[in-house]
């Protein structure tokens, strides 16, 4: 069972959220709450320790941004997942600096969002088409001619990242890239080595604040 911490504010799309954890076999509420506040109030009732987190950006009192950082120091094992309707660059950019596993950019249907949760927990990096266009694009602005730990990479090993950017798993990059899968896991280390990471959202990170 993989368990959904959700903070969000619209009531409407929490419960739609809720009502679908409730019905699907592989899903279990940890808490739901409209804003970071709340969830402090109900953290001394012991709520249980989320494998997912749904966090919204445009939160009441403590923005979503900074309860990323907050979150991911609290809950280390747990990938995070931003549901929001900004999606400017600069959000993007810092959301996902900060530690945002994931990017879904609203409206978006309960499918989808299934479907970038089993993205996420089997450790890829859950941004919607467009969210990813994006961050190619912040990618392909800033790094050309900034940081001397991707010019180290190779042609090969910068197509990887490029697709691990977009979510793709070891498979598809496989299959996109026409190339073995344990060739892919090969260049994974060497870029893993080179950017001093350990793992996809460190590496992706990096890669945003550099």
């Amino acid at each position: 069972m993989i368990r959904i911490g959700i903070i969000e504010d619209d009531h409407n799309l929490r419960n739609s959220i809720e009502a679908f954890i409730s019905i699907d076999d592989d899903l279990i509420l940890a808490f739901s709450c409209n804003s970071f506040e709340k969830w402090n109030e109900e953290e001394a009732l012991h709520i249980s320790e989320p494998d997912i987190l749904l966090v919204d950006l445009g939160l009441p009192g403590l923005s979503g941004i900074d309860v990323i950082t907050l979150f991911k120091k609290k809950y280390t094992e747990a990938r995070l997942i931003v549901i929001t309707g900004d999606g400017s660059p600069d959000t993007i950019w810092t959301a996902i600096a900060n530690g945002a596993d994931g990017y879904i950019s609203k409206p978006f249907s309960l499918k989808e969002l299934k479907d970038q949760i089993n993205t996420v927990r089997s450790g890829g990096a859950a941004l919607s088409p467009q969210v990813a266009n994006t961050v190619l694009k912040q990618i392909r602005n800033r790094t050309e001619i900034s940081n001397e730990q991707l010019k180290m990479l190779t042609k090969r090993e910068k197509e990887v990242v490029e697709e691990l950017v977009k979510g793709f798993s070891y498979k598809e990059i496989s299959h996109s890239l026409n190339i073995s899968p344990s060739t892919v896991n090969d260049h994974l280390k060497n870029i893993y080595h080179k950017m001093g990471v350990k793992s996809k959202s460190e590496l992706i990170a990096k890669i945003l604040t550099n």
